[in-house]
Parts: C-alpha cells; structure tokens; sequence
C-alpha cells in the first residue's frame, strides 16, 4: 500500500468534513474566527511533553486537535533565540493525519535532530483559514523540549 497515497485520501477526507462541520454556505458561519481574531484550536497529548528530555534517535512529535477535523500546515517555526537543535533528518519533516472521533491526530514520522545535546523550541506563525473564512490558530510553542545524544 502507498503510503503517500493514504495520505492524501485521507487529507482529502479530512477536509471535506471540514467544510461540512464549517459550512459551505455564503451566510456568515457563527463561532468562526477571523484574521483579526483567529479562533484558538485546543490540543491535547503533545509528545515529547513541554520540558521532556529525549534521546536524539527516532523521535515521534505527536498533538490532537480537539474537536476538530481539520489539516493544518505543519510547518513549525524555530524560535531564533533558543532553539538550537538546527535541522531534522530527514528534511521536510512528514506527518500522518488520522481522525479519532471528533478529534484529529498528528503525528510525524521518526526523525532526529542535526545537533544534540540541544534544546527544541517550535512555534506555530501561520494562521489557517478554510475555504468558508474560518480562520484558526495553534498555541504558541506547541514544542518545547530538550534532547540528549543518542
């Protein structure tokens, strides 16, 4: 089985429950954000958890969007001033989307990092907004962790 095709099937899949759950009409569609004030996606079960400290071999970062079937642009920023694990391996790093109910699961594909010891400091910059106008936004820091040498 292609894994790059499941992928996007399952991408595909996830967001036309999306434009159900958001509405595809032109009626303007209640508790929805804007540029101007995105809503905030709840996520839960971050690994490695904030402050963790991993080995630099094979990790998996994993978060769950709470009560929302959405695909997100999982391009993380590096905080300039105190991340300094440089690069992952392999590079862009991939993730798998899988739904959980209500919920949507990340998870990205086993990596290390260019440099260890090191420290991890990964923000979210971008909002992501749906075809209806929704416009939603990750917590700050969604990864934040230290890694050891393997």
């Amino acid at each position: 089985m292609n894994l790059g095709v499941v992928n996007r099937a399952l991408g595909f899949g996830l967001m036309a429950l999306m434009a159900v759950a958001c509405g595809a009409s032109d009626e303007p569609t209640p508790n929805c954000g804007t540029a101007q004030n995105p809503m905030a996606l709840e996520v839960k079960d971050v690994s490695p958890a904030v402050d963790a400290s991993v080995a630099n071999s094979a990790i998996v970062q994993t978060f769950t969007l709470v009560g929302q079937h959405l695909q997100l642009d999982t391009r993380f920023a590096k905080a300039a001033d105190t991340h300094t694990a440089g690069e992952t391996t392999p590079k862009p790093l991939s993730w798998t989307l899988s739904a959980s109910g209500a919920d949507t699961v990340y998870t990205s594909v086993p990596f290390s990092w260019q440099n260890a010891p090191a420290h991890v400091e990964l923000d979210t910059n971008s909002l992501m907004s749906t075809s209806d106008g929704c416009v939603f936004a990750l917590p700050k820091q969604l990864f934040k962790y230290d890694i050891t040498a393997p």
